[in-house]
C-alpha cells in the first residue's frame, strides 16, 4: 500500500490541479477561467489518462480507493445539473433538494478513464469530436468526385466532393452510485486507507457504462421504430440513444457499403473479400470488430498452418491478433460480452463482423470527451448517503459508409 500512496503522490499535484482549474464542463462565471489555459489543462488530462493506462486495473482501483475518500471538486455548472435533471427524473428530485451543491470530481476522471478503456478499447480509437447541438449535423461524403486529363492550356474543370446532410442524436448515458455513510465510516474505522466501498461502486459504473456505450455503437437504433427489434438488423429502438454500425452498414440502409455473407467460406478469405471491396470504394480499412467467438474461430483456422520451432521459443498464437489483408496488416479488435450480438434476416440467423475505415468515423460529444463524475454532498437527498452520478454525451456519425463494410457469419 506505501507503493501505492508513493506513486498517488506522484500524481496527486496534476489531479488537484483538474478539480481547481474550470473543467470541460464549468460555470461560465468562474473567477479563473480568465487566467486558465483550456489547451494545457486537457494536456495534463491527456498526459495523466496515459499514465493511468499503463497500470493494471487493480492497481488503478487501490489508487481509486484513497483518491475517492478525498474531498477534491468544484461546483458543478447550472448548465450540466439541467441537462441531468431533464434525463432523469430521480436526478431531479435529488438535485432539487435543499442544502449542498453538486460538486464535478475531475480529480477521479483519469482513473475511471483507464478503467473504462481497458474494458472498451474501441472507444478509444474512435475519434471524438464536439458536437454541434442536442442533434449533431454533419455532412456525410457519398462520392469524391472526378478529375480529367486536359490540354497544356486547356481550362481546369470544376468538380466537387457529393455530400448527404446528416444527424445523430447525442445520447445521456448516466448511472448513479454511492454507499451509506455508515459503511464508509465503518471501512475507514476498520482501518482500511482508503474507501474501498466506493472505488468498487465507481469501477462498477464504468462498466455498466462501458458495456451500455459499447452496445449502442455496434447495434444502436434511434431512427427506425417500425419492424425493429434486438433480433432485427435494425435493432431495438431506444428514441434516446444514436444509431450504430448494425443498422448504419445494415442491408436496409442502402448506403453503398460492403455487404458480405461468410457462407462455408474461411474467416480469412470473407474478410479478404471485404476489404478488397472497400479498396474498390476508396476506403482505407484499419481495424477489424467481431465477437470473441469469431476471434477465437479465425485463430483457430489458422493453428494448422502455424509451425514452431521449438519448445518455448515461440508463444503459442502469437501474431494471430493481426490478419495479412489487401489493405495491410489490420488488427482485430474482440468486443467482449452481447455488444455485438445477432439478428435475424430471412430466417436465417447471423452474427456481424466489422470491417471499418477509423478516419470516417467519430463521435460527437457535449460537456467532457469522456466519464464525467458528480459528487453529491451526504444528505442532499435526506438520506445518510453519499452518491456519485456518472455520465457522458455521446453521438455515432458516419461520414464515408462506402468506406466500411461488414461480414455476416450464419449461425447454427
Amino acid at each position: 500500500m506505501s507503493e501505492i500512496n508513493e506513486k498517488l503522490q506522484d500524481l496527486e499535484k496534476g489531479l488537484e490541479a483538474l478539480s481547481h482549474t474550470p473543467a470541460v464542463i464549468g460555470k461560465d462565471t468562474d473567477s479563473t477561467a480568465k487566467t486558465y489555459d483550456a489547451a494545457e489543462g486537457a494536456a495534463l488530462q491527456r498526459e495523466l489518462r496515459k499514465r493511468f493506462k499503463q497500470m493494471g486495473t487493480a492497481e488503478i482501483t487501490e489508487m481509486l480507493d484513497i483518491q475517492a475518500s478525498r474531498e477534491n471538486g468544484k461546483q458543478a455548472s447550472s448548465e450540466v445539473l439541467n441537462t441531468l435533471a431533464v434525463a432523469n427524473p430521480q436526478i431531479a428530485k435529488l438535485l432539487d433538494a435543499s442544502g449542498g451543491a453538486a460538486l464535478i470530481r475531475q480529480d477521479l476522471e483519469p482513473m475511471l478513464y483507464a478503467l473504462f478503456v481497458k474494458r472498451f478499447p474501441l472507444f478509444e480509437r474512435l475519434r471524438k469530436e464536439p458536437a454541434n447541438g442536442l442533434v449533431h449535423a454533419y455532412n456525410q461524403q457519398t462520392s469524391f468526385g472526378d478529375a480529367v486529363f486536359q490540354t497544356e492550356l486547356g481550362t481546369v474543370t470544376d468538380d466537387v466532393n457529393v455530400y448527404a446532410r446528416q444527424t445523430t442524436n447525442v445520447a445521456v448515458l448516466a448511472t448513479r452510485r454511492g454507499i451509506s455513510l455508515k459503511s464508509q465510516f465503518a471501512i475507514q474505522q476498520g482501518g482500511a486507507a482508503g474507501n474501498h466501498g466506493l472505488a468498487t461502486e465507481l469501477s462498477g459504473g464504468v462498466t455498466a457504462i462501458a458495456k451500455k456505450l459499447q452496445k449502442q455503437i455496434l447495434q444502436g437504433n434511434a431512427s427506425t421504430s417500425a419492424s425493429a427489434g434486438a433480433a432485427t438488423e435494425l435493432g431495438a429502438w431506444d428514441v434516446n440513444g444514436f444509431d450504430g454500425l448494425r443498422k448504419l452498414l445494415g442491408s436496409a440502409a442502402s448506403a453503398g457499403n460492403v455487404i458480405t455473407g461468410k457462407g462455408s467460406s474461411s474467416y480469412t478469405a470473407a474478410i479478404n473479400e471485404t476489404v478488397a471491396g472497400i479498396l474498390n470504394n476508396g476506403g482505407n480499412p484499419s481495424a477489424i470488430v467481431l465477437s470473441p467467438t469469431d476471434y477465437a474461430a479465425y485463430t483457430n483456422e489458422l493453428l494448422t498452418q502455424v509451425r514452431y520451432p521449438g519448445a518455448g521459443s515461440v508463444d503459442a498464437g502469437l501474431g494471430l491478433g493481426n490478419v495479412a489483408t489487401p489493405a495491410g496488416s489490420l488488427p482485430l479488435l474482440a468486443i467482449p460480452g452481447d455488444g455485438i450480438g445477432s439478428y435475424t434476416v430471412s430466417s436465417v440467423n447471423y452474427r456481424d463482423m466489422y470491417v471499418i475505415d477509423e478516419d470516417v468515423w467519430s463521435m460527437p460529444f457535449l460537456g467532457n470527451d469522456a466519464i464525467t463524475t458528480l459528487e453529491i454532498p451526504v444528505g442532499v437527498a435526506g438520506a445518510l448517503t453519499r452518491l456519485y452520478i456518472q455520465f457522458c454525451m455521446y453521438g455515432l456519425a458516419n461520414k464515408g459508409p462506402q468506406f466500411n463494410g461488414k461480414i455476416r457469419v450464419t449461425l447454427a
